[in-house]
């Protein structure tokens, strides 16, 4: 760790994150006729019912074959802007700031070099938009196939370094990073799954939001600014291990499809398969 530098990951999720719409989810809108579908996908991915790497699959294998249209629709898509002056001024303090989604992936990289930072690195799905086969998950869990990406690790390994993760998120993946990160910025089905499990988090809108709260978070001491804070930081802030709320070890190895409570859908709670 780099004396005098933040020991801190940014782990931000992509889709109505980032993006100011999902981009997946208005790609499907647009071209597949049949939103009747579409809903009951949706709603059983959210019950638990179908897992996101399996979602992603269908997804791809119903869109137009023509990759030109769905690269040049994400490329319209609105994003906010305040991020790329977030990226600098946190990387200023030596933090780092990593993209991480469970979305189709292949707009990422190209949407944030029009924002000015080509080079924050990207945890995504591979997508060489060939339908399903050309779909591929190098994040993904290695004994857990119900993400494509999986954030959960993504959070714990960026720990496993010596780091404080904030993990900043909207979506119902998100959940899986948020349940390990040390300081969770929230809104939208992200801010409710915290409300329901009694996670601490904080709201947020834009990126200009996040910056200035986490400011304060430097300024308070609940991150910490510098490699030296560090064992103090653990001592006082540091929120330890978690129970896990995913993966192989609760939904057992191998699996494509969680197990979700029929009366957990709004909280994200798994259990353990039968």
């Amino acid at each position: 760790m780099e004396p005098g530098r933040a020991p801190v990951s940014f782990l931000v999720d992509y889709d109505g994150t980032i993006s100011l719409i999902d981009i997946g989810d208005e790609l499907m809108a647009r071209y597949y006729p049949d939103q009747e579908t579409l809903a009951r996908k949706d709603a059983e991915y959210d019950a638990g019912i179908l897992g996101s790497r399996e979602l992603m699959q269908w997804d791809m294998d119903v869109l137009p074959d023509d990759p030109q249209l769905l690269r040049r629709a994400a490329a319209e898509m609105p994003q906010d802007h305040t991020f790329s002056a977030f990226v600098g001024r946190v990387r200023e303090r030596g933090a780092q700031v990593e993209v991480v989604s469970d979305g189709f992936g292949f707009y990422i990289g190209s949407n944030l070099a029009a924002l000015g930072v080509p080079d924050v690195p990207i945890a995504t799905n591979h997508n060489e938009l060939r339908g399903a086969a050309g779909l591929s998950f190098p994040f993904g869990h290695p004994a857990c196939f119900v993400c494509g990406t999986c954030k959960r690790e993504r959070v714990r390994l960026h720990q496993a370094g010596g780091r404080a993760v904030v993990f900043i998120g909207e979506g119902t993946s998100d959940r899986y990073g948020a349940a390990h990160a040390d300081l969770v910025f929230a809104r939208d089905s992200l801010e409710r799954i915290c409300l329901a499990q009694g996670w601490p988090y904080l709201p947020w809108q834009r990126f200009d939001d996040v910056l200035d709260e986490v400011e304060r978070a430097f300024a308070d001491g609940r991150l910490p600014e510098t490699a030296e804070d560090l064992p103090r930081w653990r001592a006082t802030h540091a929120l330890g291990p978690r129970p896990f709320i995913c993966g192989p070890e609760v939904w057992g190895p191998d699996r494509t499809t969680p197990t979700i409570a029929p009366d957990s859908q709004s909280t994200g709670r798994p259990i353990i398969p039968s």
